[in-house]
């Protein structure tokens, strides 16, 4: 080992325990997000923090050159950063990752590498200067328990090991600084010097609180809420458990309160059904029912005998078995693709609803619902023409839970579509179904019953459009006509004008706002000229642009279930209300469509792997904190520099309008109790020839005539005004000396620290 190597490593121990304590805060981080000790994170980890040191130690001594490639290293390091968050989903991916410890979304090496290059740095910087430069026990604490804090906000055990090396090597960085404190003669920053900081790095940690991505509720408050709070409280409006006349209620129950009406327990749940309204009242702005499809139809169990037969599986296996009876059949209605396709298949779903002390006459559903089946009521449940099932007067038992059966509506649905089958006009589609369902019953197939279900919702579907619905449609203004017909020029398939009028909201510069009161509240004026609404004016303008086009359409109100911290559990309250279209798409039946929020409906929610959390980041926190601490900030700085000022004329003027003997005791006392007591110890215990002596020592200010004329003030001997004007000039001299010598001190110890730190 040559003197170079040994003098290097003999000036690196004060270095190995800060050294050690920041790669343990980086493995610990790592830990959380089930990163394994022993592999190429850990070597990454270490050599990264080993860079970040000798940059630190070459700062140390370079200020000037260290401190610039600490902050273009910094940017570089930011801009990477930025980067790898990113990614393709603009940092979605990596929220929802990050703050669930890797539960809800796949790690990523884009991900391990954006904690790399953060906390790494991070934490080897702080924990240097925090221990090396300038000790500060409390700071170095806060930096030691971030990742303590983050495994409890990730909800994710962290390795006791862990725990225990980071306070022990907080407490030996504490002995070493003490002892370094001793042998060096140290004196470190004084109080004002210490609070400053304290208020910096708290700014510094408030404001990255509130821009930390939180989730919009807590986890487990539904949890808190049932447990501990007044069911009887929380009960919604009466009317809210019955029917609508007319439509609007999302818009009122999703600005009225966030009361518990359901808890449900199932995966990936599509919206839930509460009423459908038929007609579209042009005078009062509203939708209505037709009577015919909002009354009971049927019961539960027939309409349950129908619809389980609607699996678009089976319907695929029927047209594949009726290409095997009658040749050509897929190739005449264009289905090769989907006939040959081996991988489609549905199942039905099962979600489990909890009223939460919420008796109401309808129970919610999906659109492709099969059934509903009770606990335990003995009231005969009904269902619409329309798919909404409900009882026929009362509602049902406020603590009756019950199964919802319902066939997926995002899987197969877009599998469908991508493969041609619903690339069908009405016609074509009534023709098809009706050979489909000739062949296979001449040849006694039990896919003949899949078929003919299908066929029979066709038909009705048709026979929604009544003579009273196509004049309805009539009355549709030809700016909302061509506005759509814009939209969808050169499409031929209603799914593909359904999905283009979908985009079109989402595209085009449309706000999402419950708050907005517009001064027309016609659909026109929120089409062309507010584009800013809510729900129900989404729902509205898409319902008319479709059938103007000649798309089968109704609107709808439901809920559109919340999200909990808990996997397939989800919550559904009156601001859950929503508002949205059913369209009818040829070969699949009654389809839900979202204009109005990014969901799975219109593929622009998150993707199943990275559900289950909902994260917003408050900036109006920010901006408070930031007002707030600014304020804070100017107030201080008057304090610090006005006040002293201002205090010190007004001892300037006081002692000029006094006589002199009083004047010179007041600048002596001044003198003795503030203005010598921050370069000598006890000088109020001096006397004036002491202090005076002590002070020309020190400062090399020369006041001999002031302490004679203080000592005769003092005994109450006669003072002139001469020796006022003496005892005035002596405290400006003094003063100022004082100030100087302060300064000089303090220079010193700092090239005194320096020489003994680079020795």
């Amino acid at each position: 080992m040559n003197g170079k190597t040994a003098e290097f490593l003999k000036s690196s121990r004060r270095e190995i325990i800060p050294f050690a304590l920041s790669a343990v805060l980086s493995l610990a981080v790592f830990s959380v997000y089930s990163v394994p000790l022993f592999s190429l994170w850990t070597a990454g980890i270490l050599l990264i923090t080993a860079v970040m040191f000798l940059i630190c130690r070459f700062t140390d001594k370079n200020h000037l050159a260290g401190g610039a490639i600490i902050v273009i290293m910094a940017l570089f390091l930011l801009r990477t950063f930025i980067i790898l968050v990113l990614g393709n989903d603009f940092g979605t991916g990596f929220q929802q990752w990050f703050l669930t410890g890797a539960e809800k979304a796949e790690t990523q090496f884009d991900y391990l590498l954006a904690l790399l290059i953060s906390f790494v740095p991070f934490f080897a910087l702080t924990v240097y200067y925090f221990s090396c430069v300038l000790y500060r026990m409390s700071f170095l604490t806060l930096v030691s328990l971030i990742p303590c804090a983050l495994s409890v906000k990730v909800l994710t055990e962290i390795n006791n090991v862990y725990v225990a090396l980071i306070a022990m090597l907080n407490v030996a960085v504490l002995m070493t600084a003490r002892r370094n404190d001793i042998n060096r003669e140290r004196v470190t920053a004084g109080q004002t010097a210490s609070v400053f900081s304290a208020c910096i790095f708290g700014f510094v940690l408030l404001v990255f609180s509130a821009l930390f991505p939180k989730e919009s509720e807590a986890r487990y408050y539904d949890e808190f809420e049932r447990l501990f709070m007044n069911s009887e409280n929380n009960s919604p409006l009466s009317d809210y458990s019955m029917f609508s006349e007319f439509s609007g209620g999302p818009d009122f129950f999703r600005n009225f309160s966030n009361k518990y009406l359901y808890m449900l327990y199932g995966e990936n749940l599509p919206y839930f059904k509460r009423q459908t309204f038929d007609l579209y009242d042009f005078e009062n702005l509203h939708w209505y029912s037709d009577e015919k499809y909002s009354e009971p139809y049927y019961l539960n169990d027939e309409w349950a005998d129908e619809h389980r037969k609607l699996s678009l599986q089976k319907l695929k296996e029927g047209i594949s078995s009726a290409e095997k009876y009658s040749p050509g059949f897929v190739s005449e209605y264009g289905l090769s693709e989907l006939s040959d396709y081996e991988g489609f298949t549905e199942e039905l779903k099962v979600v489990n609803v909890i009223p939460e002390n919420f008796g109401a006459v309808y129970y919610i559903a999906p659109a492709r619902a099969v059934k509903v089946v009770p606990s335990s009521d003995s009231s005969v449940i009904y269902v619409t023409r329309s798919g909404v099932f409900r009882n026929k007067l009362m509602p049902h038992a406020p603590q009756l839970t019950y199964q919802v059966v319902y066939y997926d509506e995002f899987y197969s649905r877009y599998f469908w579509l991508e493969l041609g089958g619903a690339n069908f006009s009405d016609e074509k589609c009534e023709e098809m179904l009706t050979k489909l369902c000739s062949i296979l019953s001449d040849n006694n197939d039990p896919l003949y019953e899949n078929a003919a279900a299908f066929l029979d919702v066709h038909r009705e579907a048709m026979d929604y459009r009544t003579p009273e619905y196509e004049e309805n449609c009539a009355q549709i203004s030809p700016e909302i006509k061509s506005l759509a017909e814009q939209i969808t020029a050169g499409l031929t398939y209603d799914w593909q004008k359904a999905e283009a009028l979908q985009s079109y909201f989402t595209d085009n510069g449309y706000v999402y706002d419950l708050n907005y009161i517009p001064p027309d509240p016609t659909v026109e004026y929120f089409l062309f000229e507010s584009k800013r609404g809510s729900c129900t004016h989404y729902a509205t303008a898409y319902v008319l642009m479709a059938r103007s086009l000649g798309l089968t359409v109704r609107y709808t109100e439901g809920y559109s279930p919340d999200i909990t911290g808990r996997e397939n559990v989800f919550a559904v309250k009156d601001s859950c209300s929503h508002a949205y279209p059913e369209v009818y798409i040829q070969n699949m039946g009654w389809i839900v469509f979202e204009p109005t929020i990014a969901s799975d409906y219109n593929q622009l929610g998150s993707d199943n792997t990275n559900a289950g959390i909902n994260l917003k980041i408050d900036y109006s926190l920010v901006f408070v904190i930031c007002v707030i601490s600014g304020a804070a900030l100017v107030i201080a700085l008057i304090v610090i520099f006005t006040i002293p000022a201002v205090s010190e004329k007004r001892f300037v003027r006081r002692i000029n309008e006094m006589k002199p003997g009083e004047c010179i005791k007041q600048v002596y006392l001044r003198i003795s109790r503030k203005t010598a007591a921050a370069v000598i110890k006890r000088a109020e215990a001096l006397t004036p020839c002491e202090l005076v002596s002590r002070i020309e020592k020190l400062t090399g200010c020369e006041t001999e005539d002031f302490a004679y004329i203080a000592e005769e003030a003092l005994f109450d001997k006669t003072a002139n005004e001469t020796g006022k004007q003496k005892a005035c000039k002596a405290y400006s001299d003094i003063r100022e000396a004082v100030k100087v010598y302060i300064k000089e001190q303090k220079k010193l110890r700092r090239k005194k620290y320096k020489a003994k730190g680079n020795s």
